[in-house]
């Protein structure tokens, strides 16, 4: 009897491990399909077409987790999710970082649709530029956020990043900062000065922050994208779209249901994103006909086969509109 107890209760302790085990996080991570949404519910401008008579342009996205033993092996039976180890996702930067620089990501990029689409209908607009803040740690000063344009360092303005760069790296323990907030870079940029306060890491001081060039938009007619907590840079040519035709510019034909992903710069550049098999599939369900991809993206994209789902590649917003016009999905005026 005592044998068959001993027995049990290492059976016990071993199912006890496995399951603790079995919930542990592991160093790979899935992407899985997401969502896909109308853009037109996040893009306001003043005196906009009514949209619910046209056609919709959808943007995607995908979800990213962790995975634990248990669910990487459920995973793996699942034909939609892609499993990869996260420094192919991560390189070399702190996974704990990436939900902050994924929304500064998403502010440039909504910057950079609006910039796209002036440019594109000839509509005037000027730009304050500067630095923009990409990331922060857990030391930066609170009130310096991701998506921050700096214009200004102790009363100077600095229109460059090397100038912001060299100006914080020249001050002392505290560091005024002239800034434009994320939520009125695009339109009626407002600028606010904050106190930066450095701290010591490898020996040296710093603010804790992440630089890349950026700039502020001023329009006569502003724009607003409303995205929420969605990070990163890939609805950039959805986005660029959908202000086409929240300004008059696109009229997409009434029914039509046209998907994108890719990123864009200023001058309508679309470069090449992550997670494109996931997108795909999410588009589809949401019942989309045509998905504009990058060209580096089309693989991919096809790689499902997805019947009655046409894959088009586009390197620039002008191939993208011109698709659009030639396949009888839209019209562009300029």
């Amino acid at each position: 009897m005592k044998n068959q107890l001993r027995v049990v209760g290492v059976i016990a302790l071993v199912l006890s491990v496995i399951l603790v085990v079995g919930f542990l996080p592991i160093s790979s991570y899935s992407f899985s399909p997401g969502n896909a949404i109308a853009v037109a519910n996040q893009i306001h401008i003043a005196a906009e077409p009514d949209l619910n008579k046209q056609g919709k342009v959808l943007m995607t996205d995908v979800i990213l987790t962790q995975l634990t033993p248990i669910t990487w092996l459920f995973d793996h039976f699942d034909s939609t999710i892609s499993i990869y180890p996260a420094a192919d996702i991560f390189g070399a930067s702190n996974p704990s970082n990436l939900a902050t620089q994924q929304l500064g990501q998403m502010i440039d990029s909504k910057t950079a649709a609006v910039v796209a689409a002036l440019s594109f209908a000839h509509i005037k607009y000027s730009t304050i530029p500067g630095a923009s803040v990409v990331a922060t740690t857990p030391k930066t000063t609170p009130s310096i956020l991701p998506g921050d344009l700096i214009v200004g360092v102790n009363g100077q303005k600095e229109t460059t990043l090397s100038g912001v760069v060299s100006a914080i790296v020249a001050s002392g323990k505290k560091v005024k900062l002239t800034m434009v907030r994320a939520s009125t870079q695009v339109g009626n940029p407002n600028t606010l000065t904050v106190v930066g306060v450095k701290y010591k890491a490898s020996g040296r001081q710093i603010l804790g922050i992440s630089l890349q060039a950026g700039e502020a938009v001023k329009l006569q007619r502003p724009v607003t994208i409303s995205t929420g907590q969605i990070g990163g840079p890939s609805a950039g040519l959805a986005f660029t779209l959908g202000v086409l035709q929240a300004m008059g510019v696109l009229h997409i034909k009434a029914g039509g249901v046209i998907a994108a992903t890719g990123t864009i710069d200023p001058t309508g550049a679309v470069g090449d994103v992550g997670g494109v098999r996931q997108k795909t599939i999410a588009v589809a369900r949401a019942g989309a006909k045509v998905f504009l991809v990058p060209p580096q993206e089309v693989a991919a994209a096809k790689s499902d086969h997805i019947a009655g789902l046409k894959i088009v590649p586009v390197a620039t917003l002008t191939q993208a509109l011109h698709y659009l016009s030639v396949a009888s999905l839209a019209t562009v005026a300029r």
